[in-house]
């Protein structure tokens, strides 16, 4: 994906959303982990297809809580881990990243930095049954045109996409503290990442790429899901990306565990929120 550049600060133009659930607990995945299983990122395509599905594995999503979706004009498929919910009435929240890349460079930025944290923030949710059904997409195709997650959203019934309460798309992380799509983003995801930004003492800010980026969210905003794409490209950063310079050092680790425990705490705070 591509990604300059208007800066914001979300604070000042975002209401705070009070929790309803009061306190907000989790046990995140310790940074060593999390950095092995970004450092392991492989180059080839069915080899990063592989270590996904090896990771859901690792982190307890396995049998039939895995499925592939065939994806048109790519070798490989999304790859799905499915967390059921206790409430049937809640609805579903999708979490998603894509996992190819371009010849350039090793794709460790984009996005293998979103796709091998999926698998970490299923072991956090499934620690304590969510109420939510969530549903983890590693995304084939985006760089050729967002094939994967177009293909997921096509296959979608009308009542299948009506369940859907949020997309949460992780795109580019830890080449700075986190960020989002603030023009993009729905405005009920958007002031329930201030709120979980606030809680953990991090500075909510947005980077927008309208006109000149796009990534998987788009397939879901044009059927009318709520989406928030967190993300971590600046202006200064920008340059990393599709290049050869899109490597495993680009990602400072501080920066890459923080998107981490952001994302997590975001999804525990979504999972807990009734209509």
């Amino acid at each position: 994906m591509r990604y300059p550049l208007n800066r914001l600060s979300l604070l000042a133009a975002i209401p705070v959303l009070l929790g309803q659930s009061g306190r907000l607990e989790f046990q995140p995945v310790p940074a060593l982990r999390i950095q092995e299983r970004l450092a392991a990122v492989p180059d080839k395509l069915a080899e990063r297809r592989a270590m996904i599905e090896s990771l859901f594995q690792q982190s307890g999503c396995e049998g039939d809580r895995v499925t592939t979706l065939k994806v048109p004009h790519s070798a490989e498929p999304d790859v799905i881990c499915t967390l059921s919910g206790e409430d049937s009435n809640a609805g579903v929240i999708v979490v998603g990243a894509h996992y190819d890349h371009v010849p350039t460079g090793r794709g460790a930025v984009d996005d293998w930095s979103g796709a091998a944290l999926l698998p970490s923030l299923y072991e956090i949710l499934k620690s304590r049954p969510p109420r939510h059904r969530f549903v983890f997409v590693a995304f084939a195709g985006e760089e050729q045109g967002m094939h994967g997650s177009g293909e997921y959203v096509h296959r979608l019934s009308k009542p299948e996409r009506a369940e859907i309460r949020a997309m949460i798309n992780l795109e580019c992380l830890g080449t700075t503290p986190p960020k989002v799509w603030a023009s993009r983003a729905d405005k009920r995801l958007l002031a329930a990442y201030v709120t979980v930004a606030q809680a953990l003492g991090i500075q909510a800010a947005g980077s927008n790429v309208d006109n000149v980026g796009d990534d998987d969210s788009r397939p879901f905003l044009e059927a009318k899901v709520p989406v928030l794409t967190i993300h971590s490209i600046t202006q200064e950063t920008f340059g990393i990306l599709h290049s050869a310079r899109d490597q495993v050092q680009a990602i400072h680790p501080d920066d890459y565990y923080l998107a981490y425990r952001l994302s997590a705490a975001l999804l525990a705070y979504l999972d807990a929120q009734r209509p």
